[in-house]
């Protein structure tokens, strides 16, 4: 894309700007978590419980709604076709499945066992098994590592667009602002950020779309009726079980995102719950319709060969259509946005390490000094890991956060769902489920199993796991009863009642 001097001058000084902004919020928010309820590990991952319908709303909609969905699914559908557009709506389930399916449940139940992390909760369900919370952890260090990589790509990519620097340029810098969000403000720090950033978001994706789809020489209809007739293949139908997939994917099972279920740990109570529903639908709605129309737009405006890479449409749109101080607010938004997404991720992988693999597993009796220096040390070491991944990206980032996507859903979806509305499930099963799970969908992908029916191979790997896990819980003893008490019965402490 070239821009004149000035135009990249302003774009620079308006992203600086925003940048620095952002950089002070972040360090305000450290007096915010200091003063939060509990000890250091409950306050840097759980905010202290008093997450409010915003808070709630934005965490869940940022958490898988980011650099994919500004970049990732529109350099699907530029590459791929129109059938892209229709897969992506499935995003627009996330809250329910998220907030409506889990939410209510696991808040109660993270309140009883004070679980302030993904595996913890896990690991209480199936008798503190350390066998589970191991397997949990290794699989979000994995898969959740690669979404990582995949959302802080596309702030790189957007930095490469605004700048016209070399990529890793911008995300070196982003790397070092996670960084610092994270470990000055946990996930309140992180979470406060997120709403700032998605109401700028909200708004720059209204404003992009607006000034994106009369950025032609031809009315918005006229530009779809232009792209029927010169690629007729690009609107031909994928088939009915690339659909079915992901709206499984992409839709159906985000409540088995780490990061995203971190979420329902975190929320104030039952009526924030119901009412952050509502907003991030709406949100989500917002971005999924604004982004996925302006595909039509971006593949009139760009042919083939005309973009350094398909997931810079969007980028490349904004700096084409709008004003320079516009353009360079809207994708510094988005730029915030992505960092906000990437340091929510960055403290849930800091908490497996520390909270999960270290003081669950190793050592419980672990003082609150040596947890502080460790969660800053595993917050740089795991941002330093997600750059140098990044530093070497795929061409579409869709196809990372599908593979990122299958993985934690072939490990988590039964034993989240089955571990929290069947009572006979165990640690057994949750083993099995989790074993079979993960080495299917790596054979099936692989095609060293070539049984994956025309789906993606997540969908089998799920189902086969899923059937092994029901059959060995079946055929192995129960949980005790301390454990289906606490997850099943209406008695709880006092401290639980805010999720009610």
């Amino acid at each position: 894309m070239n821009l004149s001097t000035n135009q990249r001058i302003i774009i620079i000084t308006v992203f600086a700007a925003y940048t620095i902004f952002q950089l002070v919020y972040s360090l305000v928010t450290r007096k915010a978590m200091a003063n939060g309820k509990g000890d250091y590990l409950s306050k840097f991952y759980t905010g202290g419980r008093s997450g409010g319908v915003l808070v709630t709303a934005m965490m869940v909609s940022a958490g898988v709604a980011g650099a994919g969905v500004f970049m990732g699914v529109p350099g699907y559908t530029y590459t791929f076709g129109a059938t892209w557009m229709v897969c992506c709506f499935w995003s627009m389930c996330t809250n329910f499945m998220v907030l409506g399916l889990i939410g209510k449940r696991v808040g109660i139940v993270a309140r009883r066992t004070d679980s302030k992390t993904f595996v913890e909760l896990l690991m209480h369900r199936y008798n503190n098994s350390k066998i589970v919370g191991a397997l949990c952890g290794l699989v979000i260090l994995f898969f959740l590592g690669a979404f990582a990589v995949s959302t802080i790509t596309g702030g790189g990519r957007i930095f490469q667009i605004l700048t016209g620097q070399d990529y890793r340029i911008g995300l070196a810098i982003f790397t070092v602002l996670v960084i610092i969000a994270a470990i000055t403000g946990g996930i309140k720090g992180i979470a406060s950020a997120i709403v700032f950033q998605g109401i700028i978001m909200t708004v720059s994706v209204i404003i992009l779309f607006i000034m994106g789809i009369n950025g032609t020489d031809l009315s918005y209809t006229e530009t779809i009726q232009s792209l029927v007739k010169s690629n007729p293949d690009w609107f031909v139908p994928a088939s009915v079980k690339t659909v079915l997939s992901f709206a499984f994917l992409w839709g159906i099972t985000t409540c088995t995102m780490p990061h995203v279920t971190m979420t329902t740990l975190t929320y104030k109570d039952t009526q924030t719950l119901h009412r952050a529903i509502k907003v991030g639908a709406v949100v989500v709605a917002i971005w999924l319709i604004g982004l996925n129309g302006l595909c039509f737009t971006i593949k009139y405006m760009f042919p083939e060969g005309s973009l350094a890479t398909p997931d810079l449409g969007i980028p490349t749109l904004a700096v084409s259509v709008m004003p320079a101080w516009a353009a360079g607010l809207v994708l510094a938004g988005v730029c915030g946005a992505v960092q906000s997404s990437v340091g929510g991720m960055i403290v849930s992988l800091a908490g497996t390490i520390v909270s999960d693999l270290y003081k669950n597993l190793s050592n419980k009796d672990a003082k609150q000094e040596t947890l502080k220096k460790l969660n800053v040390i595993s917050v740089i070491v795991v941002a330093l890991v997600v750059f140098l991944f990044a530093c070497d990206p795929p061409e579409l980032l869709a196809s990372l956060i599908t593979y990122a996507t299958g993985g934690m859903t072939v490990a988590f979806l039964h034993t989240l769902l089955l571990g929290l509305f069947w009572k006979r499930a165990n640690e057994y099963g949750a083993i099995a489920g989790i074993i079979s799970g993960i080495g299917l969908y790596l054979l099936i992908d692989m095609g060293v199993l070539p049984i994956s029916l025309g789906f993606n191979s997540c969908i089998v790997a799920c189902l086969i796991s899923t059937i092994i896990m029901v059959v060995v819980s079946l055929a192995t003893p129960k949980c005790p009863y301390r454990v289906i008490a606490t997850w099943f019965g209406k008695e709880y402490p006092a401290e639980a009642s805010v999720a009610e």
